[in-house]
């Protein structure tokens, strides 16, 4: 029997809570995470873009916002890498 993809789920596969997956994300290098931030600054962008063709002006304008702060939260953490990498061991 085939699972159903759920459109949106509550949570991530692979993880007992959210707060695991921020954990496991938190552990990563510093560039990783600003990697994945800036996945996630072009998911949520993409999805303002769609809700603003719809018409969905309030919740695109508000998405829009949410993409630029993970924009910018993703420039701290890759500057927060470029510290800390000169004092990382090869791995």
């Amino acid at each position: 029997m085939s699972e159903t993809k759920v459109k949106h789920p509550v949570s991530v596969e692979g993880h007992d809570s959210l707060e695991e997956l921020a954990n496991a994300i938190g552990t990563m290098r510093y560039d990783k995470v600003a990697e994945f931030l800036g996945y996630l600054t072009q998911y949520v962008k993409n999805e303002a873009e769609k809700d603003l063709a719809s018409g969905k002006t309030k919740l695109s304008t508000k998405l829009y916002l949410a993409s630029e702060a993970l924009s910018r939260a993703q420039e701290e953490i890759d500057s927060a890498w470029k510290i800390c990498k000169l004092y990382m061991k090869e791995e």
